[in-house]
Parts: C-alpha cells; sequence; structure tokens
C-alpha cells in the first residue's frame, strides 16, 4: 500500500515536470520565431522596402533627364529672350517681361521638340537600373527620393543653360532703348531750338569718357555721326572751361575746327556753345548752335540767346535723368 502510494508520488511529478518541460520548449520556440521575424526584411503591407543603394539609383535615373530638359529650356529661353528684346523690343517698345514671355514660349516649343533627343541621350548613357519593383516604386519613400532627383537635375541644368549669360551683352537692349528714346527727345529740342535761335545749325555732342571723344548723331542737316576730341574745337573747349562760349567771327578763333565745315559743306559765321551737366555740375556733353554768313540777318548770338541755351542745357539734363532712370 504504501509503495504505491509513492509511485503514484511519482508518476505526477514526472508528469508535472514533462509539462514544465513542453511549455518551457514553446516560449524558446516563440522567442526563436519572434527573432527571425524581426531578422528578416522589413516590409509595408507586404512589399519590401527599398535598399538606401536602390534608392540612391532611383535619384539618380530621376535627376539625369531632367538635366537636359533644364539646360535647353534656360537656354533656349535666355537666347531667346534677349533677341527678342534687343530688337522688337526696341523697335516696338514691348517691355523687357513681354520679350522674356515670348522666349519661354520659344523654350516650351523647343522642350517639346528636343524632348525625343534628351530621352535618347539618356538611353544610350545605359545607366545601372535599380531593380525595383512596381509595387516598390509605388511606396512613399521611392516617391520622395526620385523626386527629389527630378528637382535637383532640374535645377542643375537650368544653372548650366544660364552659362550662356557670360557671353551675351545683356546691356545691349537697355542701350538701345536709352538711345532711341534720348534721340527722340533730342530730335524734338535740336529742331525747336534751331527755329527759337533762329541759327542754321544745331548740334548735341555727347561725351564718351572711356574714347574721350563727343559724338552726336544730332546735327541739323547732317547725317552720320560727328566725332571729335573732347578737347578739340569749340565744343571741346566749351566742355573743358564748363563755360558758355559765344564767338561772334569763329574763323578768328583759333579753337575753331575749320575742318568740319570742309566735311559739310558748311560755312560757320558764328557760334554759341553750352556744356550740360549732370545734377553733381559734371560735363557730361555740350549744346552748339551755328549760324552762317548772311547779309540781310543777324548772324551773331546775343545775351537773351545765352539765356535761352541755358534753360535747353537744364532741359537736356532733366530729360537725361529720366532716360537713365
Amino acid at each position: 500500500m504504501g509503495h504505491n502510494t509513492h509511485l503514484i508520488s511519482c508518476s505526477r511529478i514526472m508528469q508535472s515536470l514533462a509539462l514544465r518541460s513542453h511549455h518551457l520548449v514553446g516560449r524558446r520556440l516563440n522567442i526563436r520565431l519572434k527573432s527571425s521575424v524581426a531578422a528578416a526584411p522589413k516590409k509595408k503591407d507586404d512589399v519590401i522596402l527599398p535598399t538606401k543603394e536602390q534608392l540612391h539609383m532611383l535619384a539618380y535615373r530621376a535627376a539625369i533627364p531632367m538635366v537636359g530638359f533644364g539646360f535647353m529650356d534656360n537656354l533656349v529661353m535666355i537666347t531667346a529672350g534677349e533677341a527678342i528684346d534687343s530688337t522688337l523690343g526696341v523697335a516696338l517698345g514691348i517691355s523687357t517681361m513681354t520679350a522674356a514671355g515670348f522666349g519661354q514660349c520659344c523654350s516650351d516649343v523647343a522642350g517639346n521638340l528636343s524632348g525625343g533627343t534628351v530621352d535618347a541621350a539618356v538611353t544610350r548613357m545605359k545607366l545601372q537600373h535599380h531593380g525595383l519593383s512596381e509595387n516598390q516604386l509605388d511606396l512613399k519613400i521611392s516617391r520622395m527620393y526620385k523626386l527629389l532627383g527630378a528637382c535637383v537635375g532640374v535645377v542643375t541644368g537650368c544653372l548650366l543653360g544660364m552659362s550662356c549669360l557670360l557671353f551675351m551683352d545683356t546691356d545691349k537692349a537697355d542701350r538701345a532703348r536709352k538711345a532711341k528714346e534720348l534721340k527722340s527727345i533730342f530730335d524734338h529740342i535740336m529742331t525747336e531750338g534751331r527755329a527759337l535761335f533762329n541759327a542754321d545749325r544745331a548740334t548735341l555732342f555727347m561725351l564718351d569718357e572711356e574714347k574721350h571723344e563727343l559724338w552726336s548723331q544730332i546735327a541739323t542737316g547732317t547725317k552720320g555721326i560727328i566725332k571729335v576730341h573732347e578737347d578739340e574745337g569749340i565744343a571741346g573747349a566749351c566742355l573743358q572751361s564748363g563755360e558758355i562760349i559765344n564767338i561772334e567771327t569763329a574763323y578768328d578763333d583759333k579753337r575753331f575746327n575749320q575742318e568740319v565745315d570742309g566735311v559739310t559743306g558748311f560755312t560757320t559765321k558764328s557760334v554759341l556753345a553750352i556744356p550740360v551737366k549732370n545734377e553733381t555740375g559734371k560735363c557730361i556733353g555740350v549744346i552748339q548752335m551755328n549760324k552762317k554768313d548772311k547779309d540781310d540777318k543777324v548772324t551773331s548770338f546775343g545775351i537773351d540767346d545765352e539765356k535761352l541755351i541755358s534753360m535747353m542745357a537744364n532741359h537736356v539734363t532733366s530729360f537725361i535723368k529720366i532716360v537713365d532712370g
């Protein structure tokens, strides 16, 4: 009886140990399964996330075509816009922004025409493939890298396209507009001024500081540009002195340059010249009135003429200030 009781107790102990052992093995298996799951590639909705190398290649492949498109876009826009601005813009009074808009239209057309060329060039480069599936490409991280690559590519291309500015005269159109405005204003002043002074010729000389010469394309009765050295003739003497010069008999004055009459066929009797000054008082040009030798008319300039030409010089200064902005 005691022996049987002892056997039953041992049997119960063995069963308890077996249950505990089974439970311990189960826990260990569960831990191992969790560890293996953690070590496996991460998934999002059963799609394996791309590696860093794949994402970098995706961005690189997105950037290369956009470099070509950005370069073509900016190059054509700047070149066409500048050409339109310096031709039609000056002739028709089109603003720089309008010319830039026309340039962008040309750029868009060129982009459509050259799109196949850019794609073909990229294909010939045989870039390494990223190896991503459609589902992987649709992941948010993939879309972000692709967008970032395209943005970097187009910015790089646009900056490269702007390199044409290094070889362009970007102030050409502005100078042409100013010259047109000045010519229009000065033509009016010289025409009205000649009649006001009863002069036979009115000339407006402007100073070219780089070439040290006075030039004028606005001289009554002449065609082409007149150029003289900055200290030559009556105009040069007026510029250097900064004062009004009133000469009754031009050929008796050593400062008078008779060669100009020889070239133009004009015989000068008297000369009235005044410097044109800017806001700081610096001489930037000269207004000169000439009269011929006439028997029936007064051929010299008086005090009233000096007052009038002073007013004219002030008006010219104001107009130049407006044109220069």
